[in-house]
């Protein structure tokens, strides 16, 4: 009897723990993997990035966007930084009594997203308030997902039309000639989510769906055309090598890199954004490639110089932060946007290796060097910078498997050249082609580093 007694009394204190979730959901607060929080409305949201109130932007970062931005104009092609907030920031009114109790401050958190909007902005840099723009509703649906952190369709058209607003301000707007597209909703549809997925595991009753309203983009005024927006990169999924880029001598109006909120044909983001500015918009989102994959891969392509846009919209995430690995991935961006790179270095072969002599090589701080295998294909390489003092330093640079293998590395120089650099080995991950070079790439005397 007393057994029964306890466990009953067990029974009794873990009742109300249950109570306190609609999904019968437990420890997910403590989950080592993903704590998350789940509101009485419903809702899940991420402790450690959706109920973060500070995320960071340095002014050494903002400094180095600026000089991307620059590098990016000097050839014609204006940056726009589409800095996505997090789901507590889209949606306050959904979030659980308790986040307060966590120390979260929505007023905080909005603050902190809009002093980072106003810094680059001030810097010269193009980057829409998709704050505002998400909050603003008259949407069929919330800007975020219950169970996932991503966005719906109704969050992707908010901002797009955001960022299609700052696209038509623009002077450059201009020089193009906008078409007329037109977005029709279709029905709503599943998507796979990884956050539900392991969510569910910490509940009984099933987590709501993670679905959107689908929607379709034609250009309809184009008499024959009729044809739907490609804006997905579906070729991938044979496992076969893809040409986004446009044919032809007319430029680009718009390419699209960024995360898996831009590398979804479900919530149409890329369609959104070709009917609220008017262009033609070439999706390179890469899912899962962070905050620097899909641009890094675009950049570093020899197809950026051949062709380059009028408009790049780089969509990432405020909890991305660009300083996460250090300075080296905005200043290959910067190098590979400067494209003066046409001065190749007298070098020797060692096996699989490149050796350059530096000796007789003027180099500036915001100088870089180009390691071209000449062919698609490598993942990695590493540089080895040799001093006058016999020390030497070693660089590695690698592209996931998600990004782009261009076989194209920049390396920034600025931190090595207190050495008085001698040479300089490359070592690619595969035996050298007959076109693999080392090449100088210089910066512009407008460039402030």
């Amino acid at each position: 009897m007393a057994l029964i007694l306890a466990l009953m009394g067990l029974t009794a204190m873990a009742l109300p723990l249950r109570a306190e979730s609609l999904f019968a959901c437990s420890q997910i607060e403590n989950s080592p993997i993903l704590p998350t929080v789940e509101s009485d409305d419903a809702v899940f949201f991420r402790t450690q990035s959706d109920l973060r109130m500070a995320h960071p932007m340095k002014e050494a970062v903002v400094d180095q966007l600026a000089r991307l931005s620059q590098a990016l104009a000097r050839n014609g092609t204006i940056l726009i930084y589409a800095t996505i907030p997090s789901k507590s920031q889209g949606m306050p009114d959904a979030l659980p009594e308790k986040a307060s109790g966590m120390g979260y401050d929505p007023a905080v958190s909005e603050a902190a997203y809009h002093d980072i909007i106003n810094r680059l902005n001030a810097k010269g840099i193009l980057a829409p308030d998709l704050l505002t723009a998400l909050q603003q509703g008259g949407t069929p649906e919330r800007p975020f997902q219950a169970a996932d952190f991503h966005w719906t369709s109704s969050g992707a058209l908010l901002a797009a039309r955001a960022i299609g607003a700052a696209i038509r301000a623009h002077p450059a707007y201009a020089d193009l000639t906008p078409g007329t597209y037109t977005s029709t909703p279709l029905e709503k549809v599943d998507a796979f989510s990884t956050m539900r997925r392991i969510l569910q595991g910490y509940c009984v009753v099933a987590l709501p769906p993670v679905e959107t309203l689908a929607w379709e983009t034609v250009r309809v005024d184009q008499p024959g055309d009729g044809g739907t927006l490609d804006i997905g990169l579906g070729a991938g999924d044979q496992g076969e090598t893809l040409d986004i880029f446009a044919d032809g001598a007319a430029p680009l109006p718009v390419v699209l890199v960024g995360t898996s909120f831009s590398d979804n044909d479900v919530d149409n983001f890329a369609g959104f954004l070709s009917e609220y500015s008017g262009l033609e918009v070439v999706n390179h989102a890469i899912s899962g490639g962070n905050q620097f994959g899909a641009i890094t891969s675009y950049l570093t392509s020899t197809d950026y110089p051949t062709d380059r846009p009028r408009f790049l919209i780089w969509e990432n995430p405020v909890y991305n932060n660009l300083g996460r690995y250090g300075f080296a991935p905005l200043e290959e961006l910067i190098a590979a946007a400067n494209n003066d790179c046409e001065h190749p270095l007298p070098l020797r072969r060692e096996g699989n290796a490149l050796i350059a002599d530096l000796r007789q090589t003027d180099i500036t701080p915001g100088d870089a060097l180009l390691a071209d295998f000449g062919a698609e294909g490598p993942r990695s390489v590493q540089f080895t910078l040799q001093g006058a003092n016999g020390v030497s330093r070693s660089a590695m640079m690698k592209r996931e498997d998600r990004l782009r293998a261009t076989g194209r590395f920049f390396l920034g120089l600025g931190p090595y050249l207190r050495a008085d650099l001698q040479q300089v080995q490359v070592a690619f991950d595969r035996p050298l082609t007959a076109d693999s070079r080392i090449s100088l790439c210089l910066t512009p005397k407008e460039d402030p580093s």
